[in-house]
């Protein structure tokens, strides 16, 4: 494992608390040997404005950092210095985040740092705190975010986030991408990409509950679960006809709602066989990943799926329980232990299938394939491929 480092991530959580992605993964496990400033997104001024007039000046006023393990510090800039579009308060807020930045990694005695940077739009401190290294980490294709969401106005907005794409790729020394379709599409703007894909911390995800969480319970089964983000990337017409055509099945949704039309969830809200859990931390989520007797992967056709690299695959497969999935480019290597299917009524049929299922060998095999996906190992790849790249 890389060691000895200062590591600032750029992330795009709006808490560290919020739902678990691989940043969290990867950087809790580099903090055993490196030291970790996780970034959380600067606030705009506007909601820093909506915010003091309902909560009053207090707000400007929150703490900024806390450790929540040995090496590793959460930051977030001070609500004083919100983002603002408009210019000369952009440039001088910009201004004091920087000396406010600066000065907490000369606190924390971080000089030098690797930045690691995990969106196109967190790239304002490159060049900026004497890093030794640049990392671009991209996840998704982002403009897939802007044209899949409703409006006129999500063509602009998809080539506004390529333009700020390609200018962090041009600056960035290295690049890691989670599929390979993703380093097909930023190739021309940097050469330096490798592809690491996500990974699963096995011994927590494989462990079976001892008892069903209290929510789940007022479901019957069979339990047909999803557990992730519920936006634009999930194929609500699919979940809405599974729930029409099998109404003693339970159909389980885990996770935050971030649809940006929530209104299309009203039809799946009013059926009585489907029950939204929200979010759950990530201490809980295997147990009710293991509630699920099929779990699903009910992705729509799009710029983005076609380039995710779902975390909730790997997670899946070390429940042991069958997957049943829309066939997106990231699960075709894995048809040995996933159902795939796009047609409605054969997704449905594949889930009858996977109900029938009773063989243990499948089980302890989709548990082999969790085994050589973990975080530990990616940490290595990831690591081996930084340390040749350090001056």
């Amino acid at each position: 494992m890389l060691s000895g480092q200062n590591i600032v991530c750029f992330a795009p959580d709006p808490s560290w608390h919020h739902l678990w992605r691989n940043r969290h993964q990867i950087m809790t496990r580099l903090a055993r040997k490196n030291r970790i400033l996780f970034v959380e997104p600067t606030p705009y001024l506007r909601p820093v404005v909506a915010d003091v007039r309902q909560q009053g000046l207090a707000v400007l006023r929150r703490s900024t950092l806390f450790s929540p393990m040995k090496n590793l510090w959460v930051y977030r800039s001070p609500n004083l210095y919100p983002i603002s579009g408009k210019t000369p308060l952009r440039q001088l807020t910009f201004a004091l985040r920087q000396r406010h930045l600066r000065r907490t990694l000369a606190r924390l005695d971080m000089a030098h740092p690797i930045l690691w940077v995990f969106r196109y739009d967190l790239g304002e401190m490159v060049g900026r705190l004497d890093e030794k290294l640049v990392i671009y980490h991209a996840v998704d294709e982002y403009a897939g975010y802007a044209l899949s969401s409703p409006g006129p106005q999500r063509h602009e907005h998809a080539q506004r986030i390529l333009r700020m794409e390609r200018k962090l790729l041009q600056q960035a020394d290295l690049v890691f991408v989670t599929s390979p379709r993703l380093r097909e599409s930023k190739l021309a703007w940097n050469r330096h990409i490798y592809v690491v894909p996500n990974g699963v911390d096995f011994h927590h995800f494989s462990r079976a509950p001892q008892q069903l969480p209290a929510d789940i319970l007022s479901s019957s089964p069979p339990r047909i679960g999803y557990a992730g983000a519920i936006n634009e990337k999930i194929d609500i017409d699919l979940l809405e006809y599974i729930a029409r055509q099998r109404p003693d099945w339970s159909l389980i949704l885990v996770g935050p709602v971030l649809f940006k039309q929530p209104e299309r969830l009203d039809a799946l809200r009013a059926m009585p066989n489907v029950f939204f859990l929200g979010a759950k931390p990530v201490q809980d989520l295997p147990a009710y990943m293991h509630a699920f007797d099929v779990s699903l992967m009910p992705y729509a056709h799009n710029l983005w799926t076609e380039n995710i690299d779902p975390l909730k695959l790997y997670e899946y497969l070390a429940t042991g329980r069958p997957i049943v999935s829309t066939s997106i480019p990231a699960v075709q290597e894995f048809r040995d232990v996933v159902r795939i299917e796009d047609n409605r009524e054969a997704f449905v049929l594949a889930i009858e299938q996977a109900l029938e299922e009773e063989m243990v060998d499948m089980r302890r095999k989709r548990q082999d394939v969790a085994r050589q996906h973990t975080w530990d190992q990616r940490i290595e790849t990831l690591s081996s491929i930084i340390q040749g790249y350090l001056p």
